[in-house]
């Protein structure tokens, strides 16, 4: 009987420790869980802030980090960081996440809201014979538009008053926002060989070759427009599609014009 006694408050004992560690455990696991839910919900309200750290361009995970955050959290929001920039393989020596308050970081490229054509397009390419312009990146055509030319379209501009469109490589130079055919993209024709035989044969090579939108003040429709050549040598867009070149087009790209 006086054995009996001693092992029951033992037993009691170390029942006790076991159920007070316990409780300890759960409650560190439980303010972990509630500070990842807090950081994470609350960083989307912090969006107009500077990152403590850079993002690349290529970045498919934005973390704030918030000034209040000190010590344990600020070292537990770095390690989540840290498993989202690694790749499936490399993530998994990190361990599975303590929580389900990822899905509160995970966010889209930041460039996941712009237009997909934008700054895609490598050449702007105008098929003289059947009256069209391409819009490509690469060897893809991302737009096509319906193009007026000049009262003579065949063959190469060679000199003032010919009534032609260029023909070959030139590029997209700057754009004129104020305009006597809406808005203008400026080509840079005459190039340095144009203006050797211009010279060679003495004649004035012209210049001020655009592509641009309707005249200013035209009533008739842009589709009867669009219907014939009625430039002096410009290549001529309606002014909605004119809108969505100068949108789409970054000035400096190249533009081939063949018949």
């Amino acid at each position: 009987m006086r054995l009996i006694w001693p092992l029951s408050l033992c037993l009691l004992f170390f029942t006790s420790l076991v159920y007070a560690e316990k409780l300890v455990v759960e409650k560190i696991v439980s303010d972990a869980t509630a500070i990842e839910t807090i950081v994470f919900e609350s960083a989307p309200s912090h969006s107009n802030r500077t990152p403590t750290s850079s993002v690349t361009a290529n970045s498919k995970h934005v973390i704030v980090m918030d000034d209040a955050l000190e010590g344990d959290s600020q070292q537990k929001v770095a390690q989540l960081s840290q498993r989202s920039s690694l790749d499936p393989s490399q993530s998994s020596s990190l361990g599975p996440p303590q929580s389900s308050s990822q899905e509160f970081y995970t966010l889209p490229d930041a460039s996941s809201g712009l237009d997909p054509l934008l700054q895609v397009v490598t050449l702007v390419k105008v098929d003289k014979s059947k009256r069209r312009m391409y819009l490509l990146k690469g060897e893809e055509v991302v737009q096509e538009f319906r193009i007026a030319l000049g009262k003579q379209p065949k063959g190469h501009k060679r000199f003032e008053g010919d009534n032609r469109t260029p023909e070959g490589q030139y590029q997209l130079d700057y754009v004129m926002e104020e305009s006597d055919f809406y808005r203008s993209v400026h080509i840079n024709y005459p190039r340095s060989s144009d203006m050797q035989w211009a010279q060679k044969n003495d004649v004035d090579p012209g210049g001020n070759i655009k592509i641009h939108g309707i005249k200013n003040g035209e009533r008739r429709s842009p589709s009867f427009i669009q219907s014939f050549d009625w430039t002096d040598g410009c290549i001529a867009l309606t002014n909605q599609d004119m809108d969505e070149f100068i949108q789409l087009v970054k000035m400096g790209t190249p533009i081939h014009i063949e018949w």
